[in-house]
C-alpha cells in the first residue's frame, strides 16, 4: 500500500519553508566562518611551526660553527702558548736570529749554495 502525500500550497507552508530556507543558509554560513576561521589559525599555527624549525635549523647552524670557530681558536692559543714558552729558551732565540737575521757565532763562517733561497730580513 503505497500513501501519497499531498502537500498543501498556502502561505503558511510557504512561510514555513521560506523560513527553513533562512535557517540553511544562516547555518551554512555560520559553518563557512567557523571553518575560515579554523583554516586562518591552521595557517598560522602552521606558519609558526615552520618559522620555529627554521629557526632552530638556523641556530643548530650557528652551534657547529662556533664550536668548530672555538676549537680553531684553542688550536692557535695552544700554539701561541708553545711559541711563548720557546721564547724563554735561550737556544730557540738564538737558533731564529741566526736564521732570520743571519747572525753568527764569533768564528764562524756562512756558506751560501746555489740551491739556497735567501731570505730577506725584510720580509716578514
Amino acid at each position: 500500500m503505497v500513501a501519497k502525500v499531498h502537500q498543501l500550497n498556502n502561505s503558511y507552508t510557504k512561510m514555513k519553508q521560506s523560513r527553513h530556507q533562512e535557517i540553511l543558509r544562516s547555518r551554512k554560513k555560520r559553518a563557512i566562518i567557523l571553518l575560515s576561521f579554523f583554516l586562518v589559525v591552521i595557517l598560522f599555527m602552521s606558519f609558526k611551526i615552520v618559522s620555529t624549525k627554521l629557526q632552530a635549523q638556523k641556530v643548530a647552524n650557528d652551534q657547529v660553527r662556533t664550536h668548530q670557530q672555538l676549537k680553531s681558536t684553542q688550536v692557535d692559543n695552544k700554539k701561541l702558548k708553545q711559541n711563548i714558552k720557546q721564547l724563554h729558551d735561550n737556544d730557540y732565540i738564538q737558533k731564529v736570529i741566526r736564521e732570520k737575521y743571519y747572525y753568527t757565532k764569533p768564528g764562524e763562517t756562512v756558506y751560501s749554495l746555489p740551491g739556497d733561497i735567501s731570505k730577506d730580513v725584510t720580509q716578514n
